[in-house]
C-alpha cells in the first residue's frame, strides 16, 4: 500500500473520531438542555409522570403497561421534585447513557472502531430519540434496556454469563410488553455461540424478573379499577392486572397523529407533542421527527440486508447462519410482527424498539464500505457528518427552541408531516 493511501486512511480515521465526539457532545447537550421546558405536561406525559406520582402518593390507578418505566420516572420525581425536570430527568439520563451503550455495542458486534463510532454517532444524533429523552415518557428507557440486552448477549463468553441478558430481557419487558420478541435475536446470538441449551433452560429468569417487577408494583400500590383490585392481595392483583391489561391492550383509540405499522420505516407521520405560537411570528415546538437521513438510510439498509441474505442463501447456496446480518434482520422483523394485526391504533414511537436494528443494518453496510473500498472511508465520514448536520437542522423543532413560523414550515417536508395546529 502506498504511503499516500495510508495517510488518507489515517486522516479518515481521525475525521470519523472527530465526527463521533462532536455527535456525542451535541447528543448529550440536546438531551439535557432546558429540561424544564415546556413547563407543563405534554402529550403522553399526562399519563406516565402522573402515574409515577401516584405510585409515590399511594393513589390507585390503572395502566396497561408494566411498572418498571414508571418506577424509574418516579425515582426522578422523588429525587428532584414534582417539577418538569423531575418528570424528565430519568429519561434524559437513560438517553445520555444510551450513547456510550451504542458505542460499546458497535465495538463488540462489528469488532472495529468504525462500527463503534458510527453506531454511537447515529444514536446520539437521532432526533426522535432526543425527543423521547427530553420528555417524561418510557420509550427511550425501553430502547436503552433493549440495547443493553442485545449487547449482553453479544458479550457472553461463558455458560454462566447467559444469565445477564436474560435478566435484562426481563427488565426490558417490564417496561413494555412490545419488547418481548427481543428474545428471538438474543436467543439466536446465544445459539450461534453454542449456548442454546443454557438459553432455553434459563427462560424462566426473564419471566421471574418481569413478574417480580409487576408484583412489586402491586405491593407498592394496588393498581387498577373495580372491585377485583380491592382485596389487597398482591398475588391476586397481579393476575387481575394482567387480565385487564390484556383486555385493554388491543382497544383502538383513534388519533389524527396515528400511523400504521407499514409507514414507520418511511416516517410518514411524525408526532407533534407541543406547539406554542407567539407574537411576531415566533413559535416553539416539540416535534418528534426522526433524523431523515439516518431513518430512511436504515430502512434501505434493512431491505438491502434481506436481499443480501436471500442472494447468499438462494442464489449462491452459501450458509448464512453466522452472517452478521442474521440476528439484526431477525430482531427487526420479530419486533415488527406484533403490530401486523393492526388491532391497536399505533404511533411512530412504537417503532423505536425496532429502530436500533435498522441502524445496526446501516452500520453494517457502512463498515463494509469502510473496509473494502479505498475511497469508502471518506464516503462514510461524509455520511456521518451529514447525519450530524441534519440533526442540527432539526434540533430547534425537537427541543422547544424559539424559531420563526417560516422556518418551521421549511422543516415540514411533506404534507403528511403537517399538523392542524401549525395553521
Amino acid at each position: 500500500m502506498k504511503s499516500s493511501d495510508v495517510d488518507r486512511r489515517v486522516w479518515a480515521d481521525y475525521a470519523l473520531v472527530f465526527v463521533g465526539v462532536f455527535a456525542l457532545v451535541i447528543g448529550w447537550f440536546a438531551r439535557l438542555y432546558r429540561l424544564d421546558f415546556p413547563p407543563r405536561l405534554i402529550w403522553d406525559e399526562i399519563y406516565f409522570p402522573v402515574y409515577a406520582r401516584d405510585y409515590l402518593n399511594g393513589i390507585p390507578f390503572f395502566d396497561l403497561h408494566p411498572p418498571l418505566g414508571k418506577f424509574i420516572i418516579a425515582a426522578g420525581i422523588a429525587i428532584v421534585g414534582d417539577t418538569p425536570v423531575g418528570w424528565r430527568i430519568m429519561p434524559a439520563l437513560f438517553g445520555c447513557a444510551m450513547v456510550p451503550l451504542a458505542v460499546a455495542l458497535g465495538w463488540y458486534y462489528f469488532k472495529q472502531r468504525a462500527g463503534a463510532l458510527l453506531l454511537g454517532t447515529f444514536i446520539a444524533c437521532e432526533t426522535m430519540l432526543i425527543v423521547y429523552s427530553r420528555t417524561g415518557l418510557m420509550d427511550g428507557i425501553l430502547v436503552f434496556f433493549g440495547l443493553a440486552t442485545f449487547l449482553a448477549a453479544v458479550l457472553v463468553r461463558q455458560r454462566q454469563q447467559v444469565l445477564w441478558p436474560m435478566v435484562l430481557l426481563g427488565l426490558t419487558v417490564a417496561v413494555k410488553w412490545a419488547a418481548f420478541p427481543l428474545a428471538v435475536p438474543v436467543g439466536y446470538v446465544l445459539w450461534r455461540k453454542g449456548y442454546l441449551k443454557p438459553f432455553l433452560w434459563t427462560l424462566w429468569v426473564p419471566a421471574l424478573v418481569y413478574l417480580s417487577v409487576v408484583f412489586l408494583g402491586q405491593v407498592a400500590n394496588p393498581t387498577g379499577a373495580g372491585s377485583a383490585f380491592n382485596n389487597n392481595n398482591p398475588f391476586a392483583n397481579v393476575v387481575n392486572w394482567h387480565r385487564q391489561a390484556l383486555a385493554n391492550v388491543s382497544k383502538a383509540v383513534p388519533n389524527d397523529q396515528a400511523s400504521p405499522w407499514w409507514s414507520w420505516p418511511f416516517m410518514t407521520r411524525p408526532i407533534l407533542l407541543y406547539y406554542q405560537s407567539y407574537g411576531a411570528g415566533d413559535v416553539t415546538t416539540v416535534f418528534a421527527v426522526g433524523n431523515p437521513l439516518v431513518w430512511w438510510a436504515s430502512t434501505c439498509a434493512v431491505i438491502a440486508g434481506l436481499a443480501e441474505l436471500w442472494w447468499r442463501r438462494v442464489a449462491r447456496g452459501t450458509p448464512i447462519a453466522d452472517h452478521p446480518l442474521m440476528p439484526v434482520v431477525l430482531g427487526y422483523v420479530c419486533l415488527m410482527l406484533p403490530w401486523l394485526p393492526g388491532t391497536r391504533i399505533p404511533f411512530v414511537y412504537n417503532y423505536l424498539p425496532v429502530y436500533p436494528f435498522a441502524v445496526l443494518a446501516l452500520v453494517y453496510w457502512l463498515c463494509r464500505l469502510w473496509r473494502y473500498r479505498s475511497w469508502g472511508r471518506w464516503v462514510v465520514v461524509a455520511f456521518a457528518a451529514l447525519a450530524v448536520a441534519v440533526a442540527l437542522y432539526f434540533l430547534p423543532l425537537t427541543m422547544g427552541l424559539s424559531t420563526s413560523y417560516e422556518n418551521l414550515m421549511q422543516h415540514v417536508w411533506f404534507e403528511s408531516w403537517d399538523h392542524d395546529l401549525f395553521h
